[in-house]
């Protein structure tokens, strides 16, 4: 029983019941099943963004972090420059003045002392000099390689010194003569034997020499560069100690050896030492920065658990360290992930207010949609009932009389129809029931057929007749400006254009899979031909104002020279390709290539357009393929254009690629034979 009660009232015995709620059923649930799908797009958008803009965030701090701390090793970089050179002019500095003390006392004793006097007066005056530090002293030694004055070692005196070597064997002395036989003064830079020294400062000497011409001499000086090493490390650290940035982040500065330097945003005092030290707990961090640096020489990311100062909950922190080579130094900085949570959550608070507003006003837009589709549903139930009444009751009543049905009072064409044929049964009523019958079986059989005509027709012409309908009633209005029907015009055109060009690629794609498409050859002249495509296009980006496009064809081939093809079939393939480079720039260029290679025609048209990803370049020759352009505006088209172009070259006898880098342009290629 309780079947039958909801059979009755799903499906109802009354046919207009019946039609009115499955239009009712019909609309309500394609409205609400697209404003679900509108709803769980929002939603899959909202995740997708929120994910997005979480990592982009997160990337974000990552290269703030690492810019400062690139940062500071330029500073470091520029800083140690300057260290260098200062001990350069120190050097520098003490040789002058020995040269000009050893120079006043010549020009001053010159012809009144003997040359000896002279001599000893000069070692005398130079042995006197004092400097800034301890090692600070300058020696003298004769351009043949023998010594003359070497303060500390006085056993060089009278020496040859030509075969002397420092304690890394380098022949210091005849590195020095050598340097001065092409100038008159100079640097040299020698490396001190690694055992000798800190691993944590420079293995280095510097050396200045200068010539005495007066006696064959030359005056020299050196210094260590770790003597000056610890105050320019000092230094370095004192700033480095200084940076601050978000979130409470500071730089942290170490060296190879294991040594602190900058820690926890401070001048490192201690003997502390992070690799001997296996029971600290920045130990296991410390190693985690050398394993970055072995893996990736040029800096790099890593993870830890650290506490936060004044904390004793440790948190997971992201440093980013990089090596400053010359002197083994860790620099590094980081930060907290859970410090960048609340800016990642407030981004997606505020996210989701948008998308709330968004998913409110498709609600708002199914409820209003649902109220005017209720509105017109009533309506035409109403009247489609009435049209139902008039003929029953005409029918019921028509038994006994012969009264006609008022064809006026009907809201249908279809039942005015129906009604027509009804007065005219009535009006032929005295003729046999069964042609009665047959010509009201034929009206409706052609009723049906008429609706799914007209249905089917509707179908396939809608969509492209609709622009062309709606410029050419809007042509009709007797306000519009001669300015607008010129827009209104090249809109109906474009649009009859596009139909015209869809309907082309079809029959084309559809010769050519039904091996009916044929090429004809003959001979064609092909600077006339590519001149002809020049002034087309020159012609027309100068009408487009959408269009900032420099359009070129560079053809390389003698202009006597004449091909064997199918010139319209090669014209579709180049009107092709040269439409989807205009079609995908907004601005940049077009260059067209021709050149002959053996017997091979060579076309390539190159774009700086908005490219092809590399993984969708083998399917854009496929038929109803394009390029996906992520967030873009769809160019529009059937897709079918490279595909019959792609046909069309093989066709005549040739191949065709594509070469593209996405966001930088394109260059579509093909070949065909000369003949």
């Amino acid at each position: 029983m309780l079947k039958i009660l909801i059979s009755k009232i799903v499906i109802p015995s009354n046919i207009s019941d019946y039609l009115s709620r499955t239009l009712i059923v019909i609309t309500v649930a394609t409205t609400l099943l697209i404003g679900s799908v509108l709803i769980i797009q929002q939603t899959l958008h909202y995740n997708k963004i929120s994910k997005q803009k979480s990592n982009e965030y997160l990337e974000n701090q990552k290269i703030y972090i690492q810019d400062i701390v690139k940062n500071e090793l330029e500073y470091i970089r520029i800083q140690n420059e300057i260290f260098k050179q200062n001990i350069n002019e120190e050097v520098r500095n003490n040789v002058t003045q020995a040269f000009l003390t050893a120079e006043t006392i010549y020009q001053k004793y010159a012809g009144i002392k003997s040359d000896d006097e002279i001599k000893a007066l000069i070692i005398a005056s130079i042995s006197s000099l004092r400097f800034d530090m301890e090692y600070e002293e300058v020696f003298i030694s004769n351009l043949n390689g023998t010594g003359v004055y070497y303060p500390r070692r006085p056993e060089f005196t009278g020496k040859n010194m030509l075969h002397f070597k420092d304690a890394n064997g380098s022949p210091v002395v005849l590195d020095e003569i050598n340097l001065l036989k092409s100038k008159d003064e100079g640097f040299l830079s020698f490396i001190i034997n690694s055992d000798l020294v800190s691993e944590s400062s420079p293995s280095k000497k510097t050396s200045f020499v200068k010539k005495f011409g007066h006696f064959n001499w030359y005056f020299g000086s050196k210094q260590y560069v770790e003597d000056y090493f610890p105050k320019f490390r000092n230094e370095i650290a004192r700033k480095i100690s200084t940076v601050r940035f978000k979130y409470g982040g500071y730089v942290f500065m170490n060296c190879m050896d294991g040594s602190p330097i900058v820690m926890d945003g401070a001048v490192y005092m201690g003997d502390l030492n992070l690799i001997k030290n296996t029971e600290n707990i920045r130990h296991k961090v410390f190693m985690q920065e050398l394993e970055v640096l072995k893996t990736n020489p040029n800096g790099g990311f890593f993870y830890y658990q650290w506490n936060k100062m004044n904390d004793s909950i440790p948190s997971e922190k992201c440093s980013y360290v990089q090596l400053f080579k010359e002197y083994n130094w860790l620099i590094g900085a980081g930060f907290y992930l859970d410090e960048i949570n609340q800016s990642i959550k407030d981004q997606k608070n505020k996210l989701w207010e948008d998308q709330k507003s968004s998913i409110l006003t498709i609600l708002l837009i199914l409820i209003l949609l649902l109220f005017f589709e209720g509105m017109i549903i009533s309506r035409f139930n109403k009247r489609y009932k009435s049209d139902f009444e008039r003929f029953f009751n005409f029918f019921y009543s028509s038994k006994n009389n012969f009264n006609q049905l008022n064809i006026s009072e009907l809201n249908f064409d279809e039942f005015r129809r129906a009604g027509i044929a009804a007065n005219e049964m009535i009006t032929l009523r005295e003729e046999t029931e069964k042609k009665l019958l047959e010509e009201h079986r034929k009206a409706m059989e052609s009723d049906r057929l008429k609706s799914a005509f007209l249905a089917n027709m509707s179908h396939e012409i809608r969509t492209p007749m609709n622009s062309i309908l709606g410029f050419s009633e809007l042509l009709e209005s007797d306000t519009l400006s001669e300015k607008d029907k010129l827009v209104y015009l090249k809109q109906i055109r474009k649009n009859g254009d596009m139909l015209l060009n869809v309907i082309h690629n079809i029959m084309d794609i559809s010769k050519i899979e039904a091996n009916l498409l044929s090429i004809r050859k003959r001979p064609v002249k092909l600077s006339k031909f590519m001149e002809e495509i020049g002034h087309h296009y020159m012609e027309l980006l100068s009408t487009r104002n959408d269009k900032d496009i420099l359009f070129k064809i560079n053809n390389e081939v003698n202009r006597e020279v004449s091909i064997q093809t199918d010139e319209t079939r090669l014209r579709q393939v180049i009107d092709n390709l040269i439409g989807n480079a205009i079609k995908f720039a907004s601005s940049g260029s077009i260059l067209v290539d021709v050149k002959l290679e053996s017997d091979l025609l060579h076309f390539d048209i190159t774009d700086t357009g908005i490219g092809i990803p590399l993984d969708q370049q083998a399917a854009i020759f496929e038929r109803f393929m394009q390029a996906d352009q992520g967030d873009k505006i769809n160019s529009g088209g059937t897709g079918l254009g490279l595909a019959i172009s792609k046909n069309l070259v093989q066709l005549l006898g040739g191949n065709i690629q594509v070469k593209s880098e996405f966001g930088k342009g394109s260059t579509f290629s093909f070949y065909i034979p000369k003949g």
